[in-house]
């Protein structure tokens, strides 16, 4: 069987509750048990629940098993179970009144349970510590390890030690005469309690009765004190708890004293003692034959007086005697020089710990100092061969992007040539209209026929209006083109944002129309007539919204390819005046927005169509340099905005703002 399996079997008993209790019947049920027994593990662990069975009513008895469960579990080498029983055994020697030994116990079972990090063990330990130095008188101390133990306790949410710890902490203010807070903490107790009055193990109730009479007696209640102090000796009879019976008679005998009721008294003290000597609880026995020798005395019945006043001292020498006094000093003092040691062993790790970490941070230094000597060596080789490739990337993006507009340009002259033709179309027919005309107006003159001749000149006049037309429109194209063309100046100049909109979108749309004479699109125009003219490069300006209206018939022309007749490809543009925010801030700003109803733009890749060398489109249809230099002139060219929305499948929405 494993260690593991064996911890798990006594964990259960062994919590060191000083609460537990065990009826006879239990007790002797479990001796029926013991005597049967043949496995160790269950021998122990039957041991160790008559040692807490008998802890409070027969404390030899509980001695005696206690040393049985510790030479079992030293057998099967449990350290856990080695502390715990330490610390039960110190616990009952405490009853006792055998302080030194119970001090000397807990030490060790502290010793051990915080080596193997036993929590559990080493607040049981601190607790017990406490209740010596309570039994000293060094209230301050007994506290520090009641709060101590009662951190520990509740961090492990073991709410019945918890709320023991607050009784005990109530107890020494009691013990110390501050009665508000003796009561409070006590009150906490009673509270917690009654809930779970029928799980005896929650808390030691004939002590918690007990404890609640003296905080009300501290406050001068002294009825509410006896009805505790009567409830205690029955909490203490339905427990077996001799112990806690002896203080219930004891307290009960002193108040009544304080009631100058002497025969009630003196009955409560005859109890104590005789209960006190059942389980050998010295202390108890001691206040209560003081008490029973004063009542005698105060009576005259001074015989009666000096034997129970015999019977004191007894029991005092046994208590604090020189002996006892000499064995707690030499336990407390082998405990701080043990603390001490510890301290110097903790020091002298961590100042070893320091100069081997010093050592190697030195070892390390040198060795990365050996390391970046080596490194700057090859660095300021590499740097060379660096310098020349970033010269070399430079003067290939240059020529990419030079290589880009070459691309606009192409499309652009596309386009210019389709618009270019109508007009030149108009411009021979109706040059070739005209030419007839005269002819027919020379006959008509060579007729006489003046009014004939008169409505062919005004005709001949009409048409060359319409030739001047249409050749200032053509002639408006190609300054188009050429501003398109060539480089940006920068300068910035006064621009309706609807006309150039609008040509941009024809020639883009011409244009695609140059490479593939099937593909057909419908455009839409939503155009704000109120828009004021607004201060921009016209020339940059007019190239960003070229490259979305080339991109988005790109678009819609592929997804025509996908879907075939069934899908209506539609490109459409709409200007509108976007006024400042209420709140202030920003100025009044124009906003061009561009919608395809295409294949969209899946969302992982919108965080990175503005990045240099973007794009979705095939290996030599597209350099990825036309949104990220449209990005560039519009933020930072214009102090403007360049925003995309898409759903994939579905279309694609690119929004300039400019602001006015």
């Amino acid at each position: 069987m494993s260690k593991k399996i064996l911890i798990s079997l006594v964990v259960g008993v062994l919590s060191l509750s000083g609460n537990a209790q065990v009826s006879e019947q239990q007790i002797s049920e479990l001796k029926q048990q013991l005597a049967k027994a043949d496995h160790d593990t269950v021998r122990m662990n039957l041991a160790f629940q008559l040692a807490s069975g008998y802890r409070f009513s027969d404390i030899d008895s509980s001695l005696l098993y206690t040393d049985l469960a510790l030479s079992l579990a030293n057998k099967l080498e449990l350290p856990s179970i080695q502390a715990q029983g330490l610390s039960l055994k110190g616990a009952t020697l405490l009853e006792g009144g055998r302080l030194p030994e119970s001090l000397q116990f807990q030490f060790e079972a502290m010793s051990i349970s915080e080596k193997i990090k036993d929590s559990s063990t080493t607040a049981y330990a601190l607790n017990r510590i406490g209740n010596t130095y309570m039994e000293l008188a060094d209230y301050p101390k007994a506290n520090e390890y009641y709060f101590r133990s009662k951190n520990i306790f509740q961090v492990l949410r073991d709410s019945g030690m918890y709320f023991n710890e607050l009784s005990n902490i109530g107890n020494i203010y009691e013990l110390m005469n501050v009665p508000d807070s003796a009561l409070y903490f006590q009150q906490l107790v009673y509270e917690a309690s009654v809930p779970k009055y029928s799980d005896r193990n929650f808390i030691t109730w004939p002590e918690m009765m007990f404890r609640l009479g003296n905080a009300w007696k501290l406050k001068g209640d002294k009825e509410k004190a006896m009805q505790y102090y009567k409830q205690g000796i029955i909490e203490s009879t339905i427990d077996n708890d001799t112990r806690n019976l002896t203080m219930n008679n004891l307290f009960l005998a002193k108040l009544y004293n304080e009631m100058n009721k002497p025969d009630s008294s003196m009955k409560y003290a005859y109890q104590a003692i005789q209960t006190g000597k059942k389980v050998s609880f010295r202390k108890g026995v001691y206040d209560a034959s003081m008490l029973l020798s004063e009542l005698f005395r105060r009576q005259g019945r001074n015989d009666s007086a000096y034997e129970y006043l015999y019977r004191a001292t007894v029991e005092k020498d046994s208590l604090t005697g020189t002996k006892r006094f000499q064995d707690l000093q030499r336990i407390l003092l082998d405990e701080q020089e043990h603390q001490r040691q510890t301290e110097e062993r903790r020091v002298a790790t961590q100042n070893k710990q320091k100069q081997l970490a010093l050592f190697a941070g030195l070892g390390l230094f040198l060795i990365v100092a050996a390391f970046l000597y080596r490194n700057n060596r090859q660095k300021q080789k590499t740097n060379k061969t660096l310098e020349t490739t970033l010269n070399d990337l430079k003067s290939t993006q240059s020529q990419l992007i030079q290589s880009e507009k070459m691309a606009s340009l192409g499309e652009l002259t596309a386009g210019i040539a389709h618009e270019i033709q109508n007009p030149l179309n108009f411009v021979n027919n109706f040059s070739e209209v005209n030419t007839e005309l005269i002819d027919e107006m020379g006959q008509e003159l060579d007729k006489g026929n003046l009014e004939d001749a008169k409505s062919l000149a005004k005709n001949i006049k009409e048409n060359e209006e319409k030739i001047n037309h249409h050749g200032k429109r053509a002639d408006s194209i190609v300054k188009g083109m050429l501003q398109h063309s060539r480089n940006s100046n920068g300068q910035k100049e006064l621009t309706d944002i609807n006309t150039l909109a609008d040509e941009c979108m024809r020639l883009s749309y011409h244009g695609l129309r140059a490479k593939d004479k099937t593909f057909n699109a419908k455009t839409e125009t939503h155009f704000d007539t109120s828009l004021p003219k607004i201060n921009i490069v016209s020339q940059d300006i007019g190239r960003v919204i070229l490259n979305l209206f080339t991109n988005a018939f790109y678009s819609v022309m592929q997804k025509k390819k996908q879907w075939g007749d069934s899908f209506e490809p539609v490109v459409a543009v709409k200007t509108f005046l976007n006024p400042p925010p209420a709140g202030g801030g920003r100025g009044a700003c124009i906003a061009i927005v561009i919608r395809d109803n295409g294949n969209g733009i899946p969302q992982k890749v919108i965080e990175k169509i503005f990045q240099p060398f973007f794009t979705t489109k095939p290996v030599g249809e597209g350099t990825g340099l036309g949104l990220s230099m449209s990005y560039d002139i519009i933020s930072k060219g214009h102090g403007g905005q360049l925003k995309v929305d898409s759903v994939e499948g579905e279309y694609a929405e690119f929004i300039i703002i400019l602001p006015i």
